[in-house]
């Protein structure tokens, strides 16, 4: 056997390859990897403002409003520092609708909605749940009911 004619360069030019091809998988699995970590970021923020909207939701369910302020033209507003639920009077009748408001990053805040009765005279009153009217949509028919 003669040693002049063999160099080694094929077993070079398969070492190349599968380094390639390795760094090709390596750079695929990263990719995967950072749009993994972006679409649990979003889902984190979305739960995050979620809890924050059920939770004032059910604060401003609570709440004892006061009757000359709730009109059907507008929302009135309550809030703590984490919390910010609002009420108005339905375009239907004997109808109090509840808004929750979570924080998102950015944009329009997240707003869950719940279908409430007044129940008390005077002043104030409190509201009750009515059976079935949790919404993650405005229930009322026109818009311009649902803008701030």
């Amino acid at each position: 056997m003669s040693a002049v004619g063999q160099r080694g360069g094929s077993t070079l030019a398969a070492v190349m390859l599968l380094l390639v091809m390795g760094l090709m998988l390596l750079n695929a699995q990263h990719r995967q990897l950072d749009s993994a970590l972006l679409l649990a970021a979003d889902q984190q923020r979305y739960l995050k403002a979620y809890n924050q909207a059920a939770s004032a939701l059910s604060w401003g369910v609570a709440q004892s409003w006061p009757r000359n302020r709730l009109g059907a033209n507008g929302w009135w507003c309550q809030q703590t520092e984490e919390l910010r639920a609002c009420a108005k009077l339905s375009a239907q009748a004997g109808i109090v609708v509840v808004r929750g408001d979570g924080a998102m990053s950015e944009g329009e805040p997240l707003r869950l909605y719940q279908l409430t009765k007044p129940d008390g005279t005077g002043g104030t009153f409190e509201l009750r749940v009515e059976i079935g009217g949790w919404l993650d949509f405005c229930p009322e028919k026109r818009e311009t009911d649902c803008a701030d």
